[in-house]
């Protein structure tokens, strides 16, 4: 329902880690003009710390870029270079991936660009071969698989500390009127008015047996079958398209939505449930505060680990 985003064309993120591509290794200490730094004797492309650049300025506009310029460069090389620590860490501890692992990441970035013409003219457009990409998907999954399997291995959340966070920031947990909501889409496909009428049809039949079904006592649409839709759990107004929103704010608990035609098929909205403005329980805030602890946690490892590595490392600049 909301805007579909466009896959950005930096490798920087492609497959949402930074992998950087290796070239031949230098004389130690020697950084080639082609390089940004060397690690180890490694060498950072400078093709690489560009591209993050390049894809920094897609973000924020090209108006900041001159503006702040070095200070992009120097956070992304930055990155680089930790990336560049925890690879050789992890191939130092034997850490390795499946050859079917990284053709299966490639895959998935493939899908992300759609076509795949539109595929091969992003590799095109930035001067990447598949075996570039190849390569740093593999490096990204090796370091991923580093960090999980090894570094945050131990990291558990104790329910105290849970419970201390809830109390010490219940102002961060106050909610406006919301909507428990469940959602199905039935899609049109060839867009033909034959192929929108049956849709406006199982729309119609699905609506029928949700009424008729209507709410459990915990709020949640009792059903179990292959028209149940999507639980989308509470909403709030801004949470979802203007005209979708103007439609399901109007109705009440175990009222569901009139078929709503849009882009891709028919709508049905199904309101399970209805809560005024409060405080979220502890029961309810518990997941995503163990999901915030866990993540601090984590970088509090990654970046003890990165300390170490970083004293231990040559780490050379030109």
């Amino acid at each position: 329902m909301g805007r579909r985003s466009v896959p950005n064309l930096s490798r920087a993120v492609l497959g949402g880690l930074v992998g950087v591509v290796v070239g031949a290794l230098p004389t130690w200490g020697q950084v080639p003009p082609d390089a940004a730094a060397l690690v180890n004797g490694t060498p950072i492309p400078r093709k690489a710390l560009e591209e993050i650049v390049l894809g920094i300025a897609a973000v924020r506009g090209e108006a900041e870029r001159e503006a702040r310029r070095k200070e992009w460069e120097q956070s992304a090389l930055e990155s680089l270079v930790d990336f560049e620590l925890l690879y050789q860490e992890a191939k130092r501890v034997g850490v390795a991936v499946d050859g079917e692992d990284v053709e299966k990441e490639l895959q998935r970035t493939q899908k992300k660009f759609g076509e795949q013409s539109a595929w091969q003219r992003a590799l095109a457009e930035r001067g990447w071969t598949l075996d570039d990409v190849r390569n740093d998907t593999e490096r990204a999954l090796v370091v991923q698989r580093f960090l999980e399997t090894i570094v945050w291995r131990e990291v558990q959340v104790d329910p105290r500390e849970v419970e201390e966070f809830y109390d010490k920031n219940r102002d961060q947990f106050h909610h406006p009127d919301q909507l428990r909501l469940r959602h199905t889409v039935v899609p049109v496909l060839g867009g033909t008015k034959r192929a929108w009428s049956e849709a406006e049809r199982k729309a119609t039949a699905i609506r029928r047996g949700w009424l008729a079904r209507g709410v459990d006592r915990e709020g949640l649409s009792s059903t179990g079958d292959s028209d149940s839709g999507m639980d989308l759990g509470w909403v709030a107004r801004g949470d979802l398209d203007p005209p979708v929103e103007n439609i399901v704010f109007a109705l009440a608990p175990g009222q569901v939505s009139e078929p709503l035609r849009r882009e891709d098929g028919i709508h049905l909205f199904f309101v399970t449930a209805r809560r005024p403005a409060g405080v979220i329980p502890l029961d309810e805030a518990r997941p995503k505060i163990e999901a915030v602890l866990r993540k601090r946690e984590r970088q509090r490892l990654r970046d003890a680990l990165l300390s170490r590595l970083r004293q231990q490392a040559e780490i050379v600049f030109p």
